[in-house]
């Protein structure tokens, strides 16, 4: 089997140099990101980064972009001031492990009253809540000049054959997570 995936191009060379490769990669953006000002950590995922792919197969690249200027809160102890706060909400019409995003005031640790910026929208109860769907609208918007984006689920790029996603850093760990985690690594539960 080793021979087949050694000539096929996905041999153990080939993945360890891959994943090197993007490793490398992620340090770069991420200095480039530092130097411009931007508070941003990068990662590469999928089967390019992970080595899974063979030549012949045009594989596209997965990437995914957290900003660090956002605090995303679970319960309202979490609120930071002079940060972009959002809290999250869990509904019975959300599905599980999805959450809707509230903004919070940044001076004082209140509901969000009216849509400060174009990526928030109302929901029935008043709550003003950050929309992916206007947010991929608003990143397509602000890069216009990158020409055309390509728009895959929650990826919004200008790059051909990447997917780019973007998203935020949950600073705490949340139980369904970590009920999952134990469950894999075999612990009771």
């Amino acid at each position: 089997m080793s021979e087949v995936l050694d000539d096929s191009g996905a041999g153990k060379d080939t993945v360890m140099g891959r994943r090197g490769t993007y490793l490398w990669r992620e340090c770069m953006m991420m200095i480039g990101m530092k130097c411009m000002g931007q508070d941003m950590e990068c990662f590469h995922f999928g089967s390019q980064s992970e080595g899974t792919t063979t030549p012949g197969l045009q594989s596209d690249i997965d990437f995914l972009i957290s900003a660090n200027d956002f605090n995303i809160m679970t319960v309202w102890e979490d609120w930071k001031s002079w940060m972009l706060n959002l809290l999250m909400l869990h509904d019975d019409t959300t599905p599980p492990q999805q959450y809707l995003l509230q903004a919070i005031q940044t001076y004082t640790p209140e509901p969000e009253t009216s849509l400060i910026h174009g990526t928030l929208v109302t929901n029935d109860c008043g709550q003003v809540l950050l929309s992916a769907e206007r947010g991929k609208q608003y990143i397509e918007y602000e890069d216009r000049d990158r020409g055309e984006a390509t728009k895959n689920g929650p990826s919004v790029s200008f790059i051909p054959n990447w997917d780019v996603v973007n998203a935020f850093h949950i600073r705490k760990p949340l139980p369904e997570i970590h009920h999952w985690i134990d469950r894999c690594k075999g612990r009771p539960v």
